[in-house]
């Protein structure tokens, strides 16, 4: 440990500690930096971009920390909003890139408000940088890298952590899940995605509190859905969610189907694709994603589904109801659910064949569709031919 200007408790990594270059920091976020410190403010890296940086990999976000207040920030900073009521951040835009800061925040009680069953409502009780790094969720996150000398600031013992692949919460974990229940399905996630060794209270405290994510808003599950499946790492994610018993709480309608050998065979195809085409740059939908999750409960509701007989407004009635079960869980946009009932409409008019089908290839939907026919296909499901049929209309 260094004592100095950071707290008792600090130890500052030099640069020659750690392999991470100036170069490879959003310029975004740097103008950002600079700006605050212009200002007569401290500003840091901190969290993902620190932590993925030093495992070599590549990050998706590079977040800034200052002791600016949120109004302070506005002031100094061009084209930023104030977001948010639980934690108040700001948003700084450069065409369409995003900034994310936030400002030091302190574990004091004074100005939080709790539910009754202790999970934050809101926490704005602003403190010093080592305010900050003790209130944050897990030790790996809590690294603060300073563009003056280059130098990572870690007061809680993350960089040995990150070195030995082990993910530990600062402070107590069954009270930092009872503060925020997302922070279990980022223990997940992270574990996944970092193939990180999980601390045995923290483990345990997942499998112990797991009910408490039925607490969280339904509109941030959908929020924490797409994280979990639409990062690369879908496939462990589902799997680490099934033996931590957390699919209930977000895919309750999923659950049941995946000890149902055709149906988990589909699902799990669908989650690799989803990995794969992640890692290769290409596009992602939550609707696709859904449109899978959901289809098995849209299969019990009507049956089997690979007839022609199976009418389009039957289908249309029974994902009403599978959708809104969903919703009581996990709010699915408006504009997703329309993409989904057409993906799952659209099933049954690429069955008509030969015959003349009233579906085009331009139909916006008909990619989408067309590429669930031949996941259902690969799964397992006999259809006529249909895909191979389709897939030689579109290569004439």
């Amino acid at each position: 440990m260094v004592l100095g200007q950071y707290g008792k408790r600090s130890e500052i990594l030099k640069i020659s500690n750690h392999h991470i270059k100036k170069e490879s920091i959003d310029k975004d976020a740097q103008s950002v930096i600079y700006k605050l410190h212009e200002g007569g403010f401290e500003a840091f890296i901190v969290g993902g971009f620190v932590r993925d940086s030093l495992l070599g990999l590549k990050p998706k976000d590079c977040d800034v920390v200052t002791n600016a207040t949120p109004e302070e920030i506005k002031n100094i900073v061009p084209r930023t909003r104030i977001i948010g009521r639980r934690f108040k951040i700001v948003h700084a835009r450069s065409g369409r890139n995003i900034t994310e800061i936030s400002t030091f925040r302190s574990s004091d009680q004074k100005a939080t408000k709790k539910s009754s069953k202790g999970i934050l409502l809101r926490d704005n009780n602003y403190g010093t940088i080592e305010d900050d790094a003790f209130r944050r969720d897990f030790t790996i996150n809590s690294l603060y890298l300073n563009l003056k000398n280059m130098e990572i600031i870690d007061f809680v013992g993350g960089f040995k952590d990150l070195r030995h692949k082990i993910l530990r919460s600062i402070g107590d974990s069954g009270q930092r899940f009872r503060e925020d229940p997302v922070r279990i399905l980022r223990a997940i996630r992270f574990k996944s995605k970092l193939g990180l060794t999980l601390e045995n209270k923290l483990e345990k405290d997942i499998t112990k509190l797991s009910y408490l994510l039925s607490e969280i808003s339904s509109g941030r599950r959908y929020e924490e859905t797409l994280k979990m499946f639409l990062t690369g790492n879908a496939e462990s994610i589902m799997s680490e969610m099934q033996l931590y018993k957390t699919t209930e709480y977000l895919l309750p309608q999923t659950k049941g189907y995946l000890s149902a050998k055709k149906e988990r065979k589909l699902i799990y195809n669908a989650l690799r694709n989803t990995d794969k085409r992640f890692h290769e740059n290409k596009t992602l939908t939550p609707s696709f994603l859904f449109s899978v999750l959901l289809w098995p409960a849209l299969k019990n509701k009507i049956g089997e589904l690979n007839s022609k007989k199976v009418k389009i407004p039957k289908i249309s009635r029974a994902a009403n109801i599978v959708l809104q079960r969903h919703n009581e869980h996990c709010f699915i946009p408006n504009r997703i659910q329309k993409s989904i009932k057409e993906t799952w409409e659209m099933q049954i008019m690429l069955l008509r064949i030969p015959e003349k089908s009233k579906i085009t290839l331009k139909h916006p939907r008909f990619r989408a569709a067309y590429d669930f026919l031949l996941l259902r296909e690969k799964s397992g499901e006999n259809l006529g031919g249909a895909g191979d049929w389709w897939t030689k209309k579109i290569t004439r």
